[in-house]
C-alpha cells in the first residue's frame, strides 16, 4: 500500500486517515489509522489506531497538537 493511500484529514495540516473493516463485525466495527508521511525528508509517523466504535473522528485540537510535534 502507497503512504499517500489514506484521505487526507481537512485542517490537520497533512495526516491522513486510513480505514479497515473489522471481520464480522458490522458497519460500525471497522478500525481507522491516523497517520502523516511526508516524502521529503522520507518520515512516516503512526499517530493512532483505533475501533470506529470507540470514536467517531478525531478532535480538530489533537490533530493540531500531532502536527505541532511533526514540525518540532
Amino acid at each position: 500500500m502507497s503512504p499517500d493511500a489514506g484521505a487526507v484529514i481537512p485542517g490537520s495540516g497533512g495526516c491522513r486517515k486510513l480505514r479497515w473493516k473489522g471481520r464480522g463485525r458490522g458497519k460500525r466495527g471497522g478500525y481507522r489509522v491516523i497517520y502523516f508521511y511526508r516524502g521529503e525528508p522520507e518520515q512516516l509517523w503512526l499517530l493512532t489506531i483505533y475501533a470506529k466504535s470507540e470514536m467517531e473522528n478525531i478532535s480538530a485540537s489533537m490533530l493540531k497538537k500531532w502536527k505541532q510535534e511533526i514540525d518540532s
